[in-house]
């Protein structure tokens, strides 16, 4: 036989990481599956401590390009990499059709609304609780 188990006591805590309603008994969190007895041994990235690929990825504003943006002047532009080029013809008409295309359905939707209005019976004839 398993060793004797308490039974559950009803009373319930709240997860202090994402706040889900858990019974005082549970060890970890039924919802998120965070430990809520033990506490985490060593440095938890991105929990306990900044994570360090985070802020690599985070883009410093030079110090130059923020004095030439208070100064008004022209930064020096570098080479960051690829560059954004206008579309190209073939893709500017896709566009214009898609839009063309989203015009003449709301249009459409338009007019079967109107159609819609004009079925219905005038106010008067109408009365729904009329008894």
């Amino acid at each position: 036989m398993s060793p004797a188990r308490s039974k559950p006591s009803g009373k319930t805590e709240t997860c202090p990481w994402c706040s889900a309603t858990v019974p005082v008994e549970a060890a970890t969190c039924p919802s998120c599956g965070a430990s809520l007895r033990d506490a985490a041994e060593g440095e938890v990235l991105g929990v306990t401590q900044i994570d360090p690929s985070a802020v690599s990825r985070i883009k410093r504003v030079k110090p130059r390009r923020f004095t030439a943006w208070l100064t008004g002047e022209a930064p020096v532009e570098e080479e960051l990499g690829g560059k954004i080029e206008p579309p190209s013809a073939e893709v500017r008409r896709e566009m214009l059709r898609l839009e063309l295309a989203a015009i003449d359905a709301e249009l459409e939707a338009k007019a079967t609304q109107a159609a819609a209005q004009r079925d219905l019976p005038p106010e008067d004839a109408a009365e729904p609780n009329a008894s």
